[in-house]
């Protein structure tokens, strides 16, 4: 069964892939013609679909912001800087999408935005290549005893990409613990504490990035935006992170 499984699938992607290459050409034809509630609603389409990348991502992202879908937009630029944290295109979109949306954009730690110019794969390939450039020194250090201390000094490069590594790995990985979510409701008050009824701390527009920093059973998570923190129903909000 799991043998045909596979078959079928092997059978089911090459007529996949045709298709989506169609949704993708009427979305940026109906982007290009100003239709911007057609083309989000085919990009949309595609990422249900399973097609999710940086590309996908960005412009659903631009079709929603022309669309005055501020929330979706924010949340899928968000996820493009995931995957291409370096492309200047994407930083500037979710700036102007936040601006538009009255919301303050996230203040990273110099360490924070040091360790978010490589996404989480980069890292992982980072630290693939510090391990085996170490271990090319070790196997070295055996065979060439003649040459032991300079090679001793070049393990310094490696043991340093593995720890960069391992705390760009550790970065990307809190998002996991600690996702970020975009508000998507009008009326949204962040409370003091995860009660109904509870003081108003302060409000948040629709669109602005918050982090979570807590939860409870009950259904409340505790965000964190603009260096305070309170607590959201989380049905104001919705998961960016990956």
């Amino acid at each position: 069964m799991k043998m045909l499984y596979t078959l079928l699938m092997i059978g089911w992607l090459p007529l996949c892939a045709p298709a989506q290459d169609a949704l993708f050409e009427r979305a940026q034809a109906a982007y290009d013609d100003g239709r911007y509630a057609e083309a989000a609603h085919l990009y949309e389409q595609m990422i249900s679909n399973g097609v999710a990348n940086a590309e996908v991502h960005y412009n659903f992202a631009n079709a929603c912001f022309k669309n005055s879908e501020l929330p979706n937009a924010v949340q899928y630029y968000r996820l493009a800087a995931y995957e291409l944290p370096r492309d200047p295109d994407i930083a500037a979109n979710l700036y102007f999408a936040l601006n538009a949306a009255g919301a303050v954009e996230p203040a990273p730690s110099f360490v924070e935005r040091f360790l978010s110019t490589l996404s989480k794969s980069e890292w992982i390939l980072a630290g693939t290549g510090g391990y085996l450039l170490l271990a090319v020194l070790l196997i070295l250090l055996l065979f060439m005893k003649n040459q032991r201390r300079p090679l001793a000094r070049l393990l310094a490069l490696p043991i340093l990409m593995l720890a960069l590594a391992g705390l760009g790995w550790r970065y990307w990985r809190g998002f996991e613990t600690h996702p970020e979510w975009v508000v998507i409701r009008t009326e949204a008050t962040a409370l003091f504490g995860p009660v109904e009824g509870s003081t108003a701390h302060f409000k948040l527009p629709p669109g602005a990035l918050v982090r979570q920093r807590g939860s409870d059973s009950k259904g409340w998570i505790e965000v964190e935006y603009d260096g305070k923190r309170g607590w959201l129903k989380q049905d104001y909000i919705r998961p960016v992170s990956p």
